[in-house]
């Protein structure tokens, strides 16, 4: 087990580590020593002299001979013949107590080395004991499979997939196979190598084939089944059949679909992933009986020569309900390239760039919707094919929450967008954002959003409406009063328009605020989150800055002193400047100087939060426009 061994060696590193604080002496091998003291014993015996090592030599003959440079005498020169043998024998038998207790020294170390091998061994084996008794092995079955199911991910070939943590031993193993659920959601990320790096077709088909049997296979057969493709390079056909073939099987169970062709891969001029994937594409109609989610993402170059083919498997799904949808323009022709079941949906949501016309062939198709995202409908130009329009307005009873973004300038006559705004009516919408993506330069004319061919003024019926937000809306002062008036029970407010003087808006808001008497419902007496955006030539110049900021915080003023039920409230000062470093020349603190400014207005112990933010530009159309669900959604990897 993986787990045993590593703790042993551990353990081992850790004993080998307190072993090691003991004193390494020097040995020396038995038979050298022996030898030594053969070859001592042939050459001088064992010396009888005693260990004080004295011998009578005179003293003062020493004294004589270390005084001067005379020549011994042959009676001087006898005696100290003999001490020096006597020296020699001491020498010899100090010699053989040392060779002695070398001896003595390679007998400890050999058995101190042996009880150490005994200790360590004795060790392992009382590790192995306590990993034995550890939580780990004692975890039932269900706790191992609530943390696989806190631990694994659905990614074939991830690390934490279960596939891969079944082989981390054989009671994981069980459990990852015992929970059957672990296996009904998989993500099959397709390359040309990933997982298999074998360039044969047939290897490929085979392998992709197996691994989606393998998995749903062990899948939960109650519970509905989720599945995600993700195209991430140019493949082989052969990779496409595998697919068709490992999902067919279990197509009926699968509920949730994830269809993308990635960005990275391919080049500008041309892409073979819808090619690859033809043969799953290609599935007949009503292959996936029991599909409620579909997430379809194509960010293939719109310049492109590959031949897409015409895809139908998706149609006569009888439960699909909701589609998140990233196609090209040219998708949504006469002969539509991607054909869906729009009569029954109730969610849609739509990024990228669709043209005029396949904008209208889209929405007046799907009359049962409750909720739409369209962030970038292309402003007709010339040689667009004209829109396929109703005889007479479409209602749409049950579209509550509508996000709508125009983009593009308005080379020709805007007639048509108009006709199609007008023909959609919102009896129960609540929620309606409207924008209308404008450059800095404007190099072609551009208008705001036509709010009034969508939202007509009150003058019978009008929508509930609760949160409304309009970005470069083609509007003017009054008809912005009006059509507030005619919103009593709106929550949420956020306005970024360029066609009203800002400084005039908020003033104009206000006045309408304080005309209302106290018999009459305030204006906008239902309003929790206010957001506004201010655009200024020069805001770090600008005298007319501080006058919107006193502005703001009058209106929010009156606001408070009439009791509306506000809770946040939000002002952007948007910098139009071309050039220069915005971040430079704006100082950071300004921004705490406006919030501290409208504080003291609406008085310093409201409960309102006030953000306060200065801003290029550029960043503008993040706060206030309609964002790409698509894009939303991969930057911030949660629901929109």
């Amino acid at each position: 087990m993986v787990a045993t061994d590593a703790l042993a060696e551990e353990s081992q590193l850790a004993v080998d580590k307190q072993l090691g604080s003991i004193v390494d002496c020097p040995i020396l091998a038995d038979d050298v020593i022996r030898s030594v003291v053969e070859t001592l014993d042939s050459q001088h015996p064992r010396s009888s002299v005693n260990k004080s090592g004295s011998l009578n030599v005179d003293t003062s003959v020493s004294k004589a001979l270390m005084r001067s440079n005379h020549r011994p005498t042959p009676i001087q020169m006898s005696h100290i013949r003999s001490r020096l043998e006597e020296k020699n024998l001491e020498l010899l038998d100090m010699d053989y107590d040392i060779l002695r207790l070398q001896l003595k020294i390679n007998e400890s170390v050999a058995t101190m080395n042996a009880l150490i091998k005994s200790r360590l061994q004795k060790q392992k084996e009382a590790d192995s004991c306590q990993i034995w008794l550890s939580h780990a092995r004692l975890l039932p079955l269900d706790i191992i499979i609530r943390i696989l199911k806190f631990a694994t991910s659905n990614v074939l070939g991830d690390r934490l997939s279960p596939l891969e943590l079944s082989h981390v031993c054989s009671s994981w193993r069980e459990a990852a196979i015992t929970c059957s659920s672990l296996w009904n959601d998989l993500e099959l990320v397709l390359s040309s190598f990933w997982p298999w790096r074998s360039s044969d077709p047939a290897t490929q088909s085979n392998a992709v084939n197996s691994v989606i049997a393998l998995w749903f296979g062990r899948a939960n057969s109650f519970l509905p089944l989720t599945l995600s493709i993700i195209v991430r390079c140019e493949l082989k056909l052969a990779m496409g059949e595998g697919v068709a073939r490992g999902v067919l099987p279990f197509s009926s169970r699968v509920n949730s679909l994830y269809f993308e062709i990635s960005k990275t891969g391919f080049n500008n001029s041309s892409s073979r992933g819808f090619e690859a994937m033809a043969p799953f594409l290609k599935l007949p109609a009503g292959t996936f009986p029991s599909l409620e989610d579909l997430t379809f993402i194509d960010w293939t170059p719109q310049k492109t020569d590959e031949v897409v083919p015409r895809i139908t498997v998706f149609d006569f799904s009888p439960r699909l309900r909701r589609i998140i949808l990233r196609a090209q323009p040219w998708w949504f022709k006469q002969e539509p390239s991607l054909v869906l079941p729009w009569a029954q949906l109730t969610h849609l949501e739509v990024g990228g760039v669709l043209t005029t016309s396949s904008f209208a062939d889209v929405i007046f198709q799907c009359r049962q919707l409750q909720k739409a995202i369209f962030c970038y409908v292309e402003m007709p130009i010339d040689g667009d094919e004209p829109p396929s329009l109703p005889e007479k307005p479409v209602t749409f009873p049950h579209l509550v929450d509508l996000k709508l973004g125009l983009s593009g300038p308005d080379l020709i006559d805007r007639n048509d967008i108009n006709t199609i705004l007008s023909l959609i009516l919102l009896p129960a919408v609540e929620k309606l954002a409207l924008s209308h993506g404008t450059p800095l330069l404007q190099l072609f004319p551009y208008h705001g959003f036509p709010v009034l061919a969508l939202v007509p003024l009150p003058g019978g019926t009008f929508p509930p409406l609760r949160r409304l937000m309009l970005s470069f809306a083609d509007i003017d002062l009054e008809e912005l009063l009006r059509l507030l008036n005619g919103c009593p029970l709106l929550e949420k407010l956020s306005l970024c328009l360029k066609s009203i003087a800002p400084e005039l808006l908020l003033k104009a808001l206000t006045r309408a605020e304080r005309s209302q008497s106290e018999a009459t419902a305030p204006l906008l007496s239902h309003l929790k989150s206010f957001a506004f955006a201010a655009q200024m030539e020069n805001l770090e110049q600008s005298e007319d800055v501080n006058s919107v900021v006193s502005a703001f915080g009058d209106l929010v003023a009156s606001w408070v002193s009439r009791h509306h039920p506000l809770s946040d409230v939000f002002l952007c000062l948007c910098d139009l400047r071309v050039d220069g470093d915005l971040h430079r020349t704006i100082k950071p603190e300004r921004e705490a100087q406006f919030k501290e400014a409208i504080l003291h207005q609406i008085g310093d112990d409201s409960q309102i939060e006030v953000f306060v933010e200065l801003t290029e530009y550029t960043d503008l159309s993040d706060l206030f426009d309609v964002v790409d669900p698509v894009e939303w959604r991969k930057d911030n990897a949660s629901d929109y």
